[in-house]
């Protein structure tokens, strides 16, 4: 009897000892870097902005639009950089009515907006010593033209918006 029991106790240390050996060749790791150009001068280019965290329109009823906000902007790199902002979700119906503008008039007359994903600016980089440079635009959450059904209240309803920086 007791040599059933050290023999299936081998056993099992074996099988285990397999299984160790074979799974551990399956394992894997994901690697991620941030690889930035140099800029060819004594240092690297940084391409780096800072954004508000969190914006509110209030209270929108569906084929209305809310008020136009004034967004800030900051490069804290090393180069002038153009910014496009692009909402994460490419299925969200509601924040894809967002419509953003550089300035609201341009020699007394109006400038028209450009919807989320097509608007794109400058910011210039920080002048030497100042830690950052900013820039502003204007936003609206515009739901004249609405292809979402909305038949209940939708409160809290939000998405992220990323801002896509490249140096111009």
């Amino acid at each position: 009897m007791k040599n059933k029991a050290v023999f299936a106790l081998a056993f099992l240390l074996v099988f285990f000892a397999f299984f160790y050996f074979v799974s551990a060749g399956d394992d894997t790791m994901t690697v991620e870097a941030n690889i930035f150009p140099s800029d060819g001068g004594d240092g690297d280019s940084i391409i780096r902005v800072e954004v508000p965290d969190y914006l509110f329109f209030g209270n929108v009823t569906n084929f209305g639009k809310s008020e136009e906000l004034k967004v800030y902007v900051n490069n804290t790199g090393n180069v002038d950089i153009k910014v496009t902002p692009r909402i994460t979700n490419a299925s969200e119906k509601i924040f894809s009515n967002l419509f953003l503008r550089k300035f609201k008039t341009s020699n007394g007359i109006s400038v028209n907006f450009t919807r989320i994903g097509d608007f794109s600016f400058d910011i210039n980089k920080p002048e030497s010593g100042e830690a950052f440079n900013d820039e502003y635009f204007y936003v609206i959450l515009d739901l004249k033209n609405n292809t979402q059904n909305v038949s209940n209240n939708m409160i809290g309803h939000r998405t992220n918006v990323k801002f896509f920086a490249a140096a111009s």
